[in-house]
């Protein structure tokens, strides 16, 4: 295949860069063009989605996950909320509208339309449809734009405007994360990149590129970082590019690339500017999970995602499924064009034309922001921190890590390989032509685009085929027969109440509890909550306030644990719990026994829970049942008092290596990401193998996630049985402390225990190995201090 053509300039046969300010007729076949490329657009998405066209108000994208909670969000702010705050969750401390994925931007200007009569709120799952089909029609017209002023023709841009935004990443999020899926986005940052780059003098566009960055931000954060991260790797790229030329310059290039460096760092400074003046949470977490683990990757770029090339790909080199997070894919058409290209890097690298390698005869904004994307690309896979010699820099990556689906960055990367693509394919045919072989340019263009249009007429039918089907959303927010109409049969109205409670429970947003609850019970507490007006007592949300996460946990904690946030409620109207059909966990079915039952339909039932419930412990009555117990039983050489003869084991750590203690000072501390050995030894009681629990307190605010805790079962030194939990379900809190509890069964035959906990950052005390039918009292603190413990629970009055 011939390469030869990219060495030459461009030289389309006629003017076609609107640039060069064109007569009337080539501007009007311009314009002609942007409007046939928003009309076919408008007809593929009325293809694509013709029954969510019609009737946008009652069709989800999803139902499910992040994407229900998508459409709950926006809406709830919408008729409820005003201001920076969101109040539909995380009761009664609720959150700042910049982390429930609300899409600020939307769900502001629909609030206030809300407050000024309009009835917003009842359209804003159509709202929300609408603009993510708008999105659709709006990105090939920039795309259209930004190929015109490649140089390429008004057909040739037209059609291939369309095959680009219909295989783009962001038609993956549909389903899923509605703020991400706005596929126009990354095309008009680029297309203000451009323009900018052509008239680098005209202040208009640094202003234009700055504004769309921080409000695309308004809309999802990752949008400001990708946008401002992609401008800054342009000024990388200029300054290497053109500081070793001393070419005439309409700017001086130190001008230059100082306003192209503002121009990318002022919409962080506004977005971080805007957080820190709106946002009063102190304690959200400084590392969530997830910064080394959701990166692009070969796959998730080049590799093909969709039948039937996906299974014949993975037959011959099984390349394993890519990370969702890093979903960029280009295209099959585009990796062969990225492969001819390497092809000639190399012949220049073996002839040492390096000029043409780091300045290829492309035209200059497609020259610069191929290797800016590129270094886009490197970013969103991770490196350098992904690199096994500097892994240690991600201790120093700062408020990048909030970033943590670094993968996301390389979405500008699809779209410039995209469009060099489409220019290289264009510029091989004029080749071809020039040495009339335009039959053979035709033979095998058609092919490709053909190729490339089944991917993405595929790639669209992915979500569009499902989403058609996805009927219901009107009934989740209309009035009539909702949960004000079944509270009605109780007598009861939501002013009776303060808050919802939903059974299943869930807790998501901190990396540190991870509670999944069901669907079910998940989509109800969405319902109920929007109709009534009532916040949820659960968390659905990124990094939210770790400190009241685990208080809102601690609701579903024992009756040896008092609940210090009931004391910070605004009113002692009771909790409306709502349960879905499911197994309930042991907590949940203690919830449902302290409360009383209101009414239920099909597979929800209602509950009242009055505070002073939820509030009451049995600490009197286990200290009045100590206090006759404990003279009975003859303290051991440890100082426990243990109800049975079984052995048990306590390692209380006031030696440890840690002062940070949770009853009294020492704990264990590791700040190693490993497996810390808390427990090797004999079983408590060799001839016992009955039900043990192996129990240790986490402090829930370290650094990092709570990990996984590992009991494993030795006999003659094999490994008999491993069990392992992982710690984020807890439920069991007091003040910072997590119980974890591993329950065990000993094997026959078992003499050696060994509890192992994988974590960074770990801080664990009190770690006890009991048999369940076995107590362990014992004292903690010396005179008046001198406090009682039974099973690790502090036994103390419970004063609040």
């Amino acid at each position: 295949m011939p390469t030869a053509f990219l060495l030459q300039p461009a030289a389309p046969r006629r003017p076609l860069n609107p640039t060069s300010t064109p007569g009337p007729p080539a501007r009007l076949v311009h314009w002609l063009g942007m409007v046939g490329t928003a009309l076919a657009a408008i007809i593929a998405v009325w293809r694509l989605f013709p029954n969510v066209v019609r009737h946008p108000d009652a069709y989800f994208f999803s139902n499910a996950g992040d994407g229900i909670k998508n459409y709950y969000v926006v809406a709830y702010f919408m008729k409820y909320d005003s201001g920076h705050r969101f109040t539909g969750m995380n009761y009664p401390l609720g959150e700042h509208l910049n982390y429930p994925d609300l899409q600020p931007l939307v769900s502001g200007l629909g609030s206030i339309g809300q407050h000024l009569g309009l009835p917003v709120a009842a359209h804003a799952f159509g709202i929300v449809n609408g603009l993510v089909l708008a999105s659709m029609v709006l990105a090939p017209v920039v795309l259209y734009a930004i190929l015109r002023r490649t140089r390429l023709p008004v057909i040739y841009s037209v059609v291939f405007a369309l095959l680009i935004s219909f295989l783009a990443p962001q038609n993956n999020r549909l389903d899923g994360h509605m703020p991400l899926s706005y596929g126009c986005f990354v095309p008009i940052l680029w297309y203000l990149l451009i323009r900018l780059q052509e008239a680098p003098r005209q202040t208009r566009w640094y202003v234009l590129y700055a504004t769309a960055c921080t409000l695309m931000g308004l809309v999802s954060a990752y949008y400001v970082a990708a946008g401002a991260f992609f401008l800054l790797a342009h000024v990388v790229v200029v300054a290497w590019q053109e500081l070793p030329r001393r070419a005439a310059r309409p700017l001086p290039l130190s001008h230059w690339l100082g306003s192209l460096a503002l121009a990318g760092v002022a919409p962080l400074v506004v977005f971080r500017g805007w957080l820190w003046l709106t946002d009063p949470v102190t304690d959200r977490p400084v590392n969530p999970f997830g910064f080394d683990l959701f990166l692009a990757s070969f796959n998730s770029v080049f590799v093909p995602i969709m039948a039937p090339f996906k299974p014949l790909w993975q037959q011959l080199f099984d390349t394993g499924e890519p990370s969702g997070e890093g979903f960029a894919y280009v295209g099959l058409v585009v990796d062969w064009v990225l492969i001819l290209t390497l092809v000639l890097l190399a012949r220049y690298a073996w002839r040492r034309r390096w000029r043409l390698i780091f300045r290829p005869a492309l035209p200059a904004h497609l020259r610069v922001g191929l290797w800016a994307a590129s270094l886009l690309l490197v970013l969103a896979m991770g490196y350098p921190f992904a690199a096994p010699s500097l892994k240690w820099l991600t201790d120093y990556a700062g408020p990048l890590r909030q970033f943590r689906s670094m993968g996301r960055f390389a979405w500008p990367f699809y779209y410039v390989a995209a469009v060099y693509a489409a220019y290289y394919l264009y510029r091989l045919v004029r080749y071809l032509q020039q040495r009339r072989a335009g039959a053979f340019a035709a033979m095998w263009l058609l092919p490709l685009l053909v190729l490339w249009g089944f991917e993405a007429r595929e790639h669209s039918h992915l979500k569009a085929d499902v989403i058609n089907e996805s009927i219901g959303a009107d009934a989740f927010v209309e009035e009539a027969g909702n949960y004000q109409q079944l509270l009605s049969w109780a007598n009861r109205s939501p002013a009776d109440f303060q808050a919802i409670l939903p059974i299943p429970y869930s807790s998501l947003g901190t990396d540190k509890i991870a509670i999944d609850g069901t669907q079910d019970a998940v989509f109800q507490g969405y319902k109920a909550s929007l109709n009534t007006g009532l916040p949820l007592l659960t968390i659905a949300m990124s990094r939210s306030s770790v400190g009241n996460t685990l208080a809102l946990t601690q609701l579903l904690s024992g009756d040896l644990i008092s609940k210090p946030l009931l004391t910070r409620l605004p009113n002692q109207k009771p909790f409306l719990v709502l349960v879905t059909g499911a197994p309930l966990t042991p907590a949940e079915q203690r919830i449902i026994s302290i409360s009383r039952k209101l009414t239920s339909s099909g597979d929800v039932t209602l509950y009242e829970l009055p505070l002073a419930n939820l509030a009451a412990t049995t600490l009197a009555a286990e200290r009045t049942t100590a206090a006759t117990l404990l003279p009975t039983l003859a303290p051991r050489s440890n100082g426990l008092y243990v109800s049975t003869a079984k052995g048990v084991l306590l390692q209380s750590y006031d030696q440890g290596n840690d002062r940070r203690g949770r009853l009294a000072a020492g704990s264990f501390h590791e700040p190693l990401d490993k497996f810390s050995t808390l427990y090797d030894g004999p079983v408590p009681a060799p001839a016992d193998t009955g039900r043990y629990e192996v129990s240790v307190w986490l402090n829930g605010h370290t650094a990092y996630g709570f990990g996984n805790m590992q009991v494993k079962q030795y006999a003659n030194g094999q490994m008999v049985n491993q069990a392992v939990l992982s710690s984020g379900q807890s439920t069991e809190i007091s003040g910072d402390w997590v119980r974890v509890v591993v329950p065990i069964r000993v094997r026959p035959g078992t003499d050696r225990l060994e509890v192992l906990y994988e974590n960074r950052d770990l801080l664990v005390d009190d770690l006890l190995i009991r048999p369940l039918d076995t107590d362990v009292y014992y004292y903690v603190g010396k005179g008046e201090g001198r406090r009682l413990v039974k099973n690790t629970y502090d036994l103390s009055p419970d004063v609040r």
